[in-house]
């Protein structure tokens, strides 16, 4: 059965790697069969780890991708890295540190820039709203608690989860990392609003405080 009668029949997410790149690929050139690149592809990014990633210029450098593929193979992945960014977490929601976790790991991974995203919660931990709260390098100096507990005053939110990403893939806390923490942590317990967890994303992993250290017990 072909690639495009298996989605018919089954949905698309029963295709296997090779599979999809060959429905993505579509044919071969003159010289270079369509399955000797689709091996190349998966040699080069075993289970297509790091896939997302690859430029341009290096896909061009794989047998049988001239400009022309390696554009639709970037354009495909930026596609799905376009929808899963903009899944929302729906309200009402009740989250846990795993589930919250996987979701902006996902629609976080491959930005240049630093975000610093708060879930405002009820005390059942079910989701009032999400805001993201500061762009670029996140710093103990330039994450205000003021901004952050002012909304949750606002909506009369009686937890927060804050969550941001690191762009080099990396999802070990840095020192600045710990001591917005710290910040944040300190605040809410002033306001009797409770930071039940702050969640750093990279590439194919996060780190939750709340899991790995003792920063968020009392």
């Amino acid at each position: 059965m072909l690639p495009r009668e298996r989605i018919l029949t089954f949905g698309v997410k029963a295709l296997s790697d090779e599979e999809l790149l060959a429905t993505i690929l579509g044919t071969g050139t003159k010289t270079v069969p369509k399955s000797t690149t689709i091996k190349a592809i998966l040699l080069q990014y075993p289970n297509l780890a790091g896939f997302d990633r690859a430029t341009t210029a290096h896909l061009m450098q794989l047998p049988g991708v001239g400009l022309s593929k390696a554009t639709l193979l970037e354009a495909a992945m930026e596609l799905g890295k376009r929808v899963v960014r903009q899944r929302s977490i729906r309200h009402g929601t009740v989250i846990s540190s795993q589930s919250i976790g996987e979701i902006m790991r996902h629609r976080l991974q491959g930005l240049s820039q630093e975000r610093l995203i708060t879930l405002y919660l009820d005390v059942k931990n079910m989701i009032i709203k999400e805001k993201m709260v500061s762009l670029g390098t996140m710093t103990a100096s330039l994450v205000d608690p003021k901004v952050i507990y002012h909304e949750a005053l606002l909506i009369n939110a009686g937890k927060i989860l804050i969550v941001h990403n690191h762009p080099s893939g990396n999802e070990q806390p840095s020192a600045a990392d710990y001591e917005v923490t710290k910040r944040l942590y300190a605040a809410g317990k002033l306001l009797g609003i409770e930071l039940i967890d702050h969640l750093i994303t990279g590439a194919d992993n996060y780190f939750s405080f709340h899991e790995e250290t003792d920063l968020l017990d009392d």
